[in-house]
């Protein structure tokens, strides 16, 4: 209501606004709404216009010529002048009636024009007040008038409000036409509607504190109106004003309503417009564009004097490392960082990358983007930019699609046997699109996925283990649909030249209590018909699983025919494959391997005392894929018995057989047993693929009930049967703790095999490894320093009548300033030593251990630091035996790091067993980032 009430005051006092002058003024035009009302006031001496003879009707009112008006009418009632003669001339009862109604007719404008002002502030003046209000004034005017002497201080001040309600509204009123014109001219980009909206909603604020202060005003008007009704006596209205008057102030109704509704119909525009504005903001920020990218450049190098070597087993995550990829060797395999030399690389580089991505809305497509980079800097490359990605997802009819596009890395999966390209490495590049449609409009509402690019493997890989032809072109579909809970996928793949291949595999629950598991797939030579009778020309696997659980029984049982011709992953033209990965820790996504035919049986019991007590079963036997003649079978039963305080009791018995005889552990590469996949591992659970029994005692430190938390305690014993026989004793203990500002990691490993017939390659051995790990809080003192390091100490020695032993030792120390000069500006700087003898490296230069085969300084779980000897799988042959490399790393690293701006360098010798100095190595690298 406050808005409207504002917009009729403003017109009202507008229209009051007067100026002085006197009976005929020159800009007051005849035919002029208000001309007879100014000749009359004019006529009656209340005003006398300006010098100039002019009206000013449009001037503002100040409250001294208010003041010197109403002291004029006071005068004229006082006197009985002219304006307020008493003699029956002035205004009799019909003409106060016209009045009257007039006034309950702006009474009526303004009730409906409160509901308006009602909902731009909530605490105006409520329609109760206006009625009351009104009330008041019809009771005024009907009271009679007092005898002359009447309270005029009281007018007085009445007129100062008035004055004052007048300067507000000619405010509001200006400000509403501001709004007004402003609307006319909103156009432009987004930027320019949301500043105009903005100033809008300032204005429409002020409107509603201007109203705040009228409903003031209106409020006090009321006290005063009680006070006034005191204070009159018998008020002759007639003498007041005459017919004349009552028709100006009707004709002032007629034009002042006329005003109000022009300027309440533009009010309402503004309103419209304004909600307009917001859905259109609302809608371009919904399709915003992101844009963001960076722009990068090192510069270094580093070299060597006599033979590469690795500088990540004296300063992991280091930045001079050649880190995680192929083989720098070989180049056929990927290796981890600690097997790849790091003093032969340059590092100058420039390259830019631009990501954009887009949000349309309202359309098919909900979203794009692309990735694009370019080579700056480095020599023999063209400096153009490339598309590395692109990708548009929508929803075509309610079905959402996608298409995505990757110059180096399309991953894309059809099941495990077909098209596995999940995990593309560095030795091969798959260029390509990936479409996927979920066709919910078709029967049984199927997904389907289109693939289409170029794979090409390195040609470092050997010709007989690649997976692409020559011709690099391939392509797929797959149709997957879900049936009865059970995901069900029907494919099919090729590579042109090469291979073709279809598939169908399946997985999921069957009415919630089974699972089911498995695929098939028939590949053959590009163009060759496909015959399922000849094994020679199509190429087959298949697996399934079938698993159930019923209370605290689980049951998993498996079946696999798999052709030799998927070993590498070649026949289902797949690139995530043992070959590649071995090395890392994996053996590929294919559940079983190549040339492989069998079962297995897998159980599981849960008895639901002390805590949980889990009793374990397992059968596998397998054979090889064509013949079956070289068969393989293992059973194995262990439980896990929890005790107290984190303690945990695990007793297990195992058996293997192969082609009938017993064997103390699987390698792996024995007729029939799946290549990596079913072998023995020291850690395996229950030690499956063994022959033997043993229980182990374990403290979990990290369990919820430890006795001491953190504190890892394993007790192991096992007794081997077979060629290898033997007794097997481990005890570690590893400890995580606290002391004020400083942290610290001791552990201590003891390990020793004694064999039943003593020979090479059934060596009895005795293994100790202790060591420790210190870190320190950052100090708060100058420079913020922190302190870390490191040492560990290993042994491996034979028994008689065996005499070889080897030993390494690590120790590394640090100090960081974690505010150098500057916050976060760190300066690094270590100094280490790794010293070994009679072990195995990988590449080794002049004898000297060169490079490691992981990262296990002050790991409970192996014996070995950086290299072999060490048990990983059998303990009676320390996995590879001793080695004959002896020699030391020493080294200094250096880095500082201010946001992204790196400098790192290192300086380190490899020496031979004797000390002698084999390659030195040197390196220095700047590099800067900018990410926006």
């Amino acid at each position: 209501m406050k808005k409207k009430l504002v917009v009729y005051l403003a017109g009202l006092l507008t229209v009051l606004g007067l100026g002085f002058g006197q009976a005929q003024f020159s800009d007051v035009p005849a035919g002029h709404w208000a001309k007879e009302a100014v000749e009359r006031i004019a006529a009656c001496g209340l005003v006398t216009g300006f010098p100039d003879g002019t009206f000013r009707g449009n001037t503002n009112l100040t409250r001294y010529q208010a003041a010197l008006i109403f002291q004029r009418l006071l005068n004229e009632i006082q006197q009985g002048g002219e304006c307020v003669k008493a003699d029956g001339s002035g205004m009799n009862a019909e003409d106060m009636t016209a009045i009257r109604n007039a006034v309950q007719e702006l009474a009526a404008e303004l009730a409906a024009l409160g509901v308006r002002v009602s909902a731009l502030e909530d605490n105006a003046a409520s329609k109760d007040d206006i009625a009351r209000l009104e009330a008041a004034i019809e009771a005024l005017k009907a009271a009679p008038a007092p005898a002359p002497g009447m309270d005029e201080a009281a007018l007085a001040d009445l007129a100062d409000r008035v004055e004052a309600a007048s300067v507000a509204a000619d405010t509001a009123l200006a400000q509403a036409q501001v709004l007004a014109e402003r609307l006319d001219g909103i156009e432009g980009d987004v930027a320019a509607l949301k500043t105009q909206v903005e100033a809008d909603a300032d204005s429409i604020r002020a409107l509603n504190e201007l109203a705040v202060l009228l409903n003031q005003d209106v409020l006090s008007l009321q006290d005063r109106v009680t006070a006034l009704e005191k204070q009159l006596g018998d008020v002759d209205f007639e003498s007041f004003a005459n017919r004349e008057d009552v028709s100006a102030i009707q004709e002032f109704a007629t034009a002042l309503r006329s005003d109000l509704v022009r300027l309440s119909d533009r009010v309402s525009a503004l309103d419209t417009r304004v909600g307009a504005l917001d859905q259109r903001l609302a809608a371009v920020e919904a399709t915003r564009p992101t844009l963001t990218g960076s722009l990068s450049a090192t510069y270094g190098y580093s070299t060597n004097t006599g033979g590469d070597f690795d500088l990540d087993r004296l300063f992991p995550g280091n930045a001079l490392s050649s880190g995680t990829g192929t083989d720098d060797v070989s180049g056929n395999r990927i290796r981890n960082a600690f097997r790849r030399g790091d003093f032969n690389q340059t590092y100058t580089y420039g390259g830019a990358s631009l990501n954009f991505g887009l949000k349309p809305t309202g359309g098919a497509i909900s979203e794009v983007s692309l990735g694009l980079s370019a080579d700056l800097v480095n020599s023999g490359v063209a400096r153009t930019l490339a598309l590395n990605s692109a990708s548009v997802k929508g929803s075509l009819s309610g079905q959402a699609f996608s298409v995505t596009y990757n110059n180096d890395d399309s991953t894309f999966s059809f099941n495990p046997y077909l098209f596995n390209n999940s995990t593309v490495g560095d030795l091969i590049t798959t260029r390509g699109f990936v479409a996927t449609l979920d066709a919910k409009a078709f029967p049984l509402s199927p997904k389907f996925t289109v693939v289409a690019g170029e794979g090409i493997d390195d040609t470092a890989i050997p010709a007989a283990s690649r997976v692409w032809g020559t011709d690099p072109t391939y392509g797929g579909l797959r149709a997957e649909l879900n049936l009865l809970g059970i995901t069900t996928g029907l494919s099919y793949a090729e590579n042109r030249g090469n291979r073709s291949a279809f598939g169908v595999d399946y997985k999921g629950s069957l009415f919630g209590l089974v699972n089911l598991e498995g695929a098939f797939v028939a590949s053959t030579p590009f163009g060759t018909p496909v015959d399922f009778s000849n094994q020679l020309v199509t190429d087959q696997a298949f697996y399934t699983k079938l698993g159930v659980k019923l209370g605290i029984i689980e049951l998993n049982a498996n079946y696999r025919a798999i052709d030799p011709q998927y070993n590498n992953g070649q026949a289902g033209l797949s690139s995530a494959s043992s070959y590649y990965y071995l090395g890392l820790g994996g053996n590929g996504e294919a559940p079983y391997g190549a040339n492989n035919r069998g079962f297995g049986l897998d159980g599981k019991l849960t008895l639901p005392i002390l805590g949980g007590i889990e009793v374990r079963g397992f059968y596998d036997n397998s054979a090889d894929f064509a013949t079956g003649a070289q068969t393989a079978d293992t059973f194995s039963v262990g439980a896990t018995i929890p005790l107290f305080a984190g303690f945990s009791l695990n007793p297990f018995f195992n058996n293997t057989n192969v082609n009938g005889a017993q064997v103390s552990g699987a390698t792996g590469g024995q007729s029939g047993l799946n290549g990596n996949y079913n072998y023995y591992l020291y850690n395996n659970q229950d030690a499956r693929w063994s022959s033997g029994f043993g229980v182990k005692l374990i403290h979990n430190g990290r369990a919820s009930n430890a006795l001491i938390p953190n504190l890892d305690i394993n007790l192991w014993y096992q007794s081997f049967a077979g060629p290898n026989a033997g007794n097997d004793v481990l005890a570690s203990v590893g400890y995580n703790a606290k002391l004020g500002f400083i942290s610290f990691n001791p552990i201590l490993r003891y390990h020793s095999f004694s064999a039943a017939a003593p020979a090479p390659g059934n060596r009895s051995t005795n293994a100790l490894k202790y060591g420790i790990g210190v870190t320190t809080d950052q100090l708060g003192i100058f420079l913020k320093p922190s302190l870390e390091g490191a040492f560990v100490q290993q042994s491996i020695t034979e028994t008689p009548p065996g005499s070889n032993s080897s030993s390494e030792q690590y120790w590394r120390v640090g100090l960081n300033l974690n505010e150098f000069l500057a916050t976060g500006s760190v300066f690094k700087v270590g100094y280490a030593r790794y010293s070994a003898t009679n072990v195995v490296s990988p590449n080794p230069v002049g004898g000297a251990p060169a490079r490691g085969f992981g990262n296990f300084p002050l790991s409970l779980t192996t014996d070995r630091v950086f290299n072999y000897p060490g048990e990983v799988q059998f303990p009676w042959n320390l996995t590879t035996d001793f080695g004959t490399n002896s020699g030391s790393v020493t080294g200094l690293y250096l880095e500082w790091k201010y946001g992204n701006l790196t400098m790192a360098a290192a300086s380190a010798t490899l020496a031979d067993g004797s000390g002698a100095t084999v390659s030195n190595g040197s390196g220095f690298k700047i590099s800067y980032e900018v990410k926006f």
